[in-house]
């Protein structure tokens, strides 16, 4: 069977070199189709190795691609003869899983097992020799295939390097089946994981945990607007990251910004990603493309190199994402406690609200505003800004003041009484309104805001630290610690001295004497033994009685009589004499 395939692979026509670029023959077409199939992580993982990720769900039909033609092209983005010669290797992330397998995904086609065997054989001695550690992530059973051919057939050497451990001159095949088993092997928030990764992961786990990492960042924290190293208070990440994709020129003249809703699980998942810490998230909607730096020590700030052709997340997750933020705060920007006061303040919606009401609501200087200093702070800084730089573009994307009020209103409620909140909703619906009609107007300018200080808030901080929000450690209440603590009593393991002291030993009570041992087992063993029951015979049946007695039915006494009889001997025997 070897000479059979090496045959096969002695008669192929295809190339490991693709043609150059100023040549005629060069496809721009699948030179975008094999970065997305294969790229490069920014940041190294172990021993500063460069890290390729290999997804499999980019793989096109093969009804629409050549894959002969597509090979050249996604072998040139591994390192070069000069790279792995002079370097110590590479490592690559296997994402094996495909698509998601939604409702609308289609089934792609796979190319066949003889285009696999070819492909292989094209890949050089260094590239082959150097590759130091392969992780397959969503493992299926064609991987699994694929894998055994390799070793068995192709390069019976190929066994030998597989190795479950470490090590740094053979090959380490590690196989997770999921995006946390993966995590407890590699730091993946240093990864560039492309989203369909994570659909596929979701229907293997309901969620990602990472080691020292996975907690509160952004979400439900107890400050969220974390603290600046410049000024007192900052956005985080998650708002301005997402907000900056949203007011590009393209973006923001999308129509139904915060009235469409964005697929659950993608929302889940950037909220997962941010919480979680990971550097590197694309935003992307046609050709408006986001995405940050990340520095690292030894490194610098480190980009995504060919980001465009990444995958991305578009502007109906990111405003969901926005939405998603102000409906986890732990304390609503409208709590229960205000609900009277501005049912008293804005209760008769005939009325016009004048700005200085307004101004008395959300000023961070009034004193009788109805809602908390970070309630306000937050309108002021994001909320409001956000929301009128939208309504200026409402010739295209058709979200004016009230369609605007109207979408967000249902975050800012979260109390515990849905009933009471939806009643309040019409007027906190309609105080809204008129805030994004007056910020531009008077309320930004009386706060001491301008527009240039919103876009100050958005852009990337210069201090390191500010670039992340800062990991919410949890708290345990000191009353219950202590109350954990009380009963413990902490016994020094390491000394000898208690072991041979004998008084730390307790005094065992004295033994009885054998004779009363045997005694009381004895009258135990006559106090168990009972009577035997004695033998139950089984009635006659009522036939044999008829025929010992040679009578008939008709000779029986009366039922009457019966009952009338036994009913006098019994009140004879209850009166008293």
């Amino acid at each position: 069977m070897r000479s059979q395939i090496s045959k096969r692979l002695g008669s192929t026509s295809l190339t490991s070199i693709p043609p150059p670029q100023s040549s005629p023959e060069y496809s721009s077409k699948l030179a975008d189709v094999a970065a997305r199939i294969l790229f490069r992580s920014p940041l190294p993982l172990h021993d500063d190795l460069p890290v390729f990720i290999l997804n499999a769900a980019a793989f096109p039909d093969v009804k629409d691609v050549d894959y002969d033609s597509l090979l050249p092209y996604v072998l040139a983005r591994l390192p070069g003869e000069e790279e792995l010669i002079g370097g110590r290797g590479y490592e690559v992330v296997f994402f094996a899983g495909g698509e998601d397998g939604g409702a609308t995904a289609k089934k792609k086609g796979r190319p066949g097992w003889g285009w696999l065997l070819q492909a292989y054989n094209l890949l050089t001695r260094a590239m082959r020799k150097r590759l130091q550690k392969l992780y397959i992530v969503h493992e299926r059973r064609w991987i699994r295939a694929m894998v055994e051919m390799f070793s068995t057939i192709v390069s019976p050497k190929f066994r030998k390097k597989i190795l479950h451990g470490e090590s740094i001159s053979f090959l380490v095949l590690l196989r997770a089946s999921c995006l946390s088993a993966l995590a407890l092997h590699v730091p993946i928030e240093d990864l560039l994981i492309p989203p369909s990764a994570y659909l596929y992961d979701r229907r293997v786990s309901p969620n990602i945990h990472v080691p020292l990492a996975s907690g509160k960042r952004a979400f439900a924290v107890r400050h969220p607007l974390p603290v600046s190293t410049t000024a007192p208070m900052r956005l985080p990440r998650v708002l301005r990251e997402s907000t900056s994709f949203l007011l590009l020129d393209q973006n923001i003249r999308i129509e139904g910004i915060f009235r469409v809703n964005a697929r659950g699980t993608i929302v889940d998942i950037l909220k997962e990603a941010y919480d979680r810490g990971q550097k590197f998230i694309v935003w992307k909607q046609g050709e408006s493309v986001l995405s940050y730096s990340h520095w690292r020590e030894g490194h610098g700030n480190t980009m995504i190199a060919e980001v465009e052709l990444a995958e991305g997340y578009g502007v109906h997750p990111a405003a969901g994402l926005i939405k998603q933020w102000y409906g986890k705060l732990r304390d609503p920007i409208f709590p229960k406690s205000c609900y009277n006061q501005l049912e008293i303040l804005f209760g008769d919606s005939r009325d016009t609200i004048e700005p200085s009401r307004l101004l008395d609501l959300i000023s961070l200087n009034s004193p009788c505003s109805p809602i908390n200093q970070t309630s306000r702070l937050i309108l002021t800084m994001h909320l409001l800004p956000l929301l009128s730089k939208i309504t200026d573009c409402h010739d295209w994307n058709h979200m004016d003041a009230y369609n605007l009020s109207v979408c967000i209103t249902p975050t800012l409620l979260c109390g515990l009484d849905p009933i009471e909140d939806a009643k309040m909703g019409g007027i906190i619906c309609y105080v809204l309104e008129a805030l994004i009609k007056q910020w531009k107007l008077k309320l930004a300018a009386c706060c001491g805001l301008e527009d240039w200080d919103f876009e100050q808030s958005l852009r990337l901080p210069e201090a390191v630290r500010d670039r992340e929000d800062p990991l919410e450690e949890i708290r345990i209440n000191s009353s219950s610690r202590e109350a954990q603590i009380e009963g413990i009593t902490l016994i020094d393991n390491d000394g000898s001295d208690v072991e041979n002291d004998e008084t730390f030993r307790p005094i065992l009570p004295p033994r009885p004497p054998t004779s009363q041992i045997i005694a009381e087992a004895s009258d135990h063993a006559r106090s168990v033994r009972r009577k035997p029951a004695p033998a139950i015979s089984a009635p006659p049946r009522y036939s044999m009685a008829l025929a010992e007695n040679s009578s008939s039915l008709h000779d029986l006494p009366a039922y009457d009589n019966l009952i009338d009889d036994s009913i006098q001997e019994s009140s004879e025997r209850t009166l008293p004499t």
